[in-house]
């Protein structure tokens, strides 16, 4: 027994010597990369080195102060979600990442599967959604150098709120453990491995203390700045309500509604915020929708909603990219005569039912009209210029398995005729939930010299969302010094393909949490028995 308890305390002795091994590598490597951060700082940014924050050992420089504190809260007041604008640095000025369309242009990173706009992330007392050191900034106070703070006429205790625009230098530890990867395709970036400091340029848009209520004003007033809309309700008592129309002749009933100025009905009178366009017709120039809407709260400041989305690059340029779809659109599906509803021509058309089955073609936006996803092949050579893989129509049974399609078809779908066009707008809830969509790049059919998941920092360090989500720990403490002298302030990296053999690609774009779609479909007329 004495033989067998030293065989087995061998292995322990030696684990705790490489546990041992370890921390002391860590600290000696944090230290290290201090040092050479500071000395960088020392060389190219002398003014900033009273800026160092104790908390995470990364130095602030502050671009723009942002709104009055005696009329805005700052972030770190509440558990709050933040929309937030970024770009992301190597030390030599490289960009790697970035939700700047330019930026992304500039670097011939732009793609039009991103979404370009500012990043939407909960900002709580813990952190799982964030990069670690925008968290610790939007989260502390800012302790400035007084000389700094009296030349920049700021306070030396500095809390960053909405209009706050900041710049930060940060060691690898509050970036990323395995660094910021990515193919320069999708989100538009390059790579950046572990180890290496980073520097974020970042401006606060806007706070948003409740997302549900947040999204469910942003569709609100969506709807009512393009047609209006009427509610279903169980009661139907309210001022624009009414109960659910028992026919074509109730006043109350949306093709009449419609006359009325009404665009939009509720699709189901239990279920809030998930509006259909009965009467939709995509070849109508009247049809089109305007994709704008007013500021209606300074809760849900729209800042970058509240104009159609336009990065200055094609199709999203200002061009006439609603009229080529239309034209398309007509051309594909009714090239021998002008679209008619069925409903309304014939009151007594099939609708799909509850028991029904429709094969729906789609196009899939955000509220400010970007379309991220389409199986309609003359639209995603419009929107895309490619078309990837071929577009089939989806098949859709309510009565089945709804979890592989977003829960707004099942209130919306059955109400709809065989060879209708509608379209609809929905809250989240009907939408991709609370946590969104993570995007991705998917290569099949052959082998690339890039790892075939997680292509972008973003979504690899912020793949759960929601509140109580996971993090990721990769492997933090491996090679500290491999390559670390290599051209440290340079480019590393080869960023060529090197695909052997024919590959397909698919590529998803990111839809972020709490986040309001437009859906534009057409139901394929019923088969001739």
């Amino acid at each position: 027994m004495k033989l067998i308890s030293r065989l087995l305390y061998l292995p322990v002795v030696g684990m705790l010597l490489l546990a041992s091994c370890a921390k002391e590598t860590t600290e000696s490597y944090d230290k290290f990369e201090d040092q050479a951060l500071e000395a960088w700082m020392t060389q190219n940014r002398k003014d900033l080195l009273g800026n160092l924050q104790s908390d995470g050992n990364y130095y602030v420089e502050v671009l723009e102060a942002g709104e009055d504190l005696s009329t805005v809260k700052p972030v770190r007041d509440t558990a709050c979600w933040v929309r937030f604008d970024f770009s992301g640095r190597d030390l030599s000025g490289n960009i790697v990442l970035t939700r700047r369309a330019a930026e992304a242009k500039l670097v011939n990173t732009f793609t039009k599967y991103t979404h370009y706009v500012p990043y939407y992330r909960y900002c709580g007392v813990a952190n799982t959604s964030l990069m670690e050191g925008t968290y610790l900034a939007m989260r502390n106070v800012l302790h400035l150098d007084p000389e700094y703070a009296r030349a920049h006429g700021l306070d030396e205790e500095f809390e960053l709120r909405k209009g706050s625009k900041i710049r930060l230098y940060m060691p690898s530890r509050i970036v990323s453990t395995g660094g910021v990867e990515g193919d320069g395709g999708y989100e538009g970036q390059y790579s950046l491995s572990s180890q290496r400091p980073f520097i974020v340029e970042m401006e606060i848009k806007s706070i948003v203390k409740n997302p549900l209520e947040s999204e469910g004003s942003e569709v609100d007033s969506f709807c009512a700045a393009n047609g209006h809309q009427w509610l279903y309700t169980e009661d139907g008592d309210e001022a624009g309500s009414s109960k659910l129309p028992e026919g074509y002749d109730d006043e109350n009933h949306p093709y009449k509604l419609r006359e009325k100025g009404y665009r939009w009905v509720s699709a189901c009178d239990t279920v809030a915020q998930v509006y259909v366009d009965m009467l939709y017709d995509p070849t109508s120039e009247a049809d089109r929708l305007k994709f704008d809407f007013p500021v209606i709260s300074e809760e849900n400041a729209l800042l970058w909603e509240n104009r159609q989305y336009n990065v200055g690059f094609e199709p999203y340029n200002g061009s006439d990219l609603e009229a080529k779809i239309a034209e398309v659109l007509k051309e594909r599906f009714h090239a021998d005569a002008d679209y008619k509803n069925p409903g309304l021509e014939s009151r007594d058309a099939d609708s799909v039912g509850l028991e029904g089955e429709a094969k729906i073609w789609y196009i899939a936006r955000m509220l400010d009209g970007f379309i991220y996803e389409t199986n309609i092949d003359e639209v995603k050579e419009l929107v895309f210029g490619e078309v990837a893989s071929e577009g089939e129509a989806i098949t859709y049974k309510p009565s089945e398995d709804r979890s592989n399609q977003i829960g707004a078809y099942y209130y919306v779908v059955p109400n709809l005729c065989y060879g209708q066009w509608a379209e609809f707008v929905t809250v989240s809830t009907q939408g991709f939930g609370a946590t969104g969509r993570t995007g991705s790049t998917t290569t099949s059919g052959g082998t690339t010299g890039y790892s075939p998941s997680y292509y972008d920092y973003l979504n690899y360090y912020n793949y759960y969302n929601s509140y109580y989500g996971n993090s990721y720990y990769g492997s933090y403490y491996d090679n500290y010094y491999y390559n670390y002298y290599n051209s440290y302030y340079y480019n590393y990296y080869n960023y060529g393909n090197t695909t052997t053999t024919e590959t397909t690609t698919t590529i998803s774009t990111e839809i972020p949490p709490y986040t309001p779609l437009v859906y534009q479909i057409y139901i394929e007329p019923a088969e001739e028995e």
